[in-house]
């Protein structure tokens, strides 16, 4: 090698050995980000992520590129962002079933609280305890006495075994008294379109796919499964106020925002900001509401608490009344 490439090459050496230092010095992120949702596309909480996802990333300055990853109740998605890189680049979008009800109903590979580090509680969604408008009944116990009497009985239409809602049900036999049949669906939707065919004499589900038949009058509202009554639904009493019954859970559908444990304080601090930020703006809210959830904006440490709670809640409830997933 030539004296002058010797220099110049030794020149070049200093430039090129601050280019890592420059990098790390770019506030995070300084790449797309991947929001892992564990269900199919076109499911409720899909809807809900990708809109989050639009305004994070218009915040963040970096995409967030949802990766929809459906199967075993949500605990397939739930277990790969267990597993992945702790660097903030792999985000969980995910609900209360794979996080606080499931892994109690079936073994789980991962341990929600201790393998997640919550960032931000998006939105919740009421159940609700619905009828056919034609059933003729104007409360929950005019429905309960006159379902009594249908052939079949009290049936009750369910999301799917190991929803918040299964357990709902199975805590409103008990404290009823009543010889009510759990019928299972593969989702919110199809337990709507089976109690608007009259298989079944309630359906105890999220309000995303009710509203739109509440509105028109075919399907009535009884009940809230929940300690207050709902924003979305503000006339329609909680199940307490209406039976007495279930005065101190809260059956809630709600969709919250995770990362791996360890992942890194600047990139779990940053994330959370963007997702305040996004849930701050009205058209946000507005459009939350729209879909059928309630934006809550829950912030890490009570986001925690509350997965914390209510996991020990359902822990409690499907132990003691042996409560099975199938």
């Amino acid at each position: 090698m030539k004296r002058r490439d010797i220099l110049a090459a030794l020149g070049a050496a200093p430039a090129a050995l601050a280019l890592p230092r420059l990098a790390s010095a770019q506030a995070w992120p300084t790449a797309p980000i991947r929001m892992v949702v564990p269900y199919a596309a076109g499911g409720g909480i899909d809807a809900v992520a990708r809109l989050v996802a639009k305004a994070m990333a218009d915040d963040l300055g970096q995409s967030l590129v949802v990766d929809n990853r459906g199967g075993a109740g949500g605990m397939l998605g739930a277990e790969l962002v267990a597993r992945a890189a702790p660097d903030g680049y792999t985000v969980l979008f995910a609900g209360n079933p794979e996080l606080t009800i499931t892994p109690w109903l079936q073994k789980a590979s991962y341990q929600p609280l201790v393998d997640f580090k919550p960032i931000e509680l998006v939105s919740q969604s009421p159940s609700v305890i619905a009828c056919l408008h034609s059933l003729g009944a104007a409360t929950l116990s005019e429905a309960l006495a006159a379902a009594k009497k249908r052939p079949g009985g009290v049936t009750v239409g369910t999301p799917g075994n190991g929803s918040p809602m299964h357990v709902a049900v199975e805590l409103l036999r008990v404290q009823s008294g009543l010889d009510i049949v759990h019928v299972p669906y593969k989702g919110a939707g199809p337990a709507t379109v089976a109690l608007l065919g009259g298989e079944i004499a309630f359906a105890l589900v999220g309000a995303p796919p009710l509203l739109p038949h509440i509105t028109a009058g075919k399907i009535s509202a009884l009940a809230v499964t929940q300690p207050q009554r709902s924003p979305l639904l503000a006339q329609v009493p909680t199940i307490g106020e209406a039976a007495g019954l279930m005065k101190d859970v809260d059956f809630v559908a709600w969709y919250g925002l995770l990362t791996p444990a360890k992942a890194p304080a600047e990139a779990v601090d940053r994330l959370q900001k963007s997702a305040a930020a996004a849930l701050a703006q009205p058209a946000v809210r507005e459009r939350l509401q729209a879909l059928g959830t309630d934006p809550v904006a829950m912030p890490a440490v009570p986001f925690a608490q509350r997965m914390k709670n209510e996991s020990e809640q359902y822990r409690q409830i499907i132990q003691r009344f042996q409560i099975k997933a199938s």
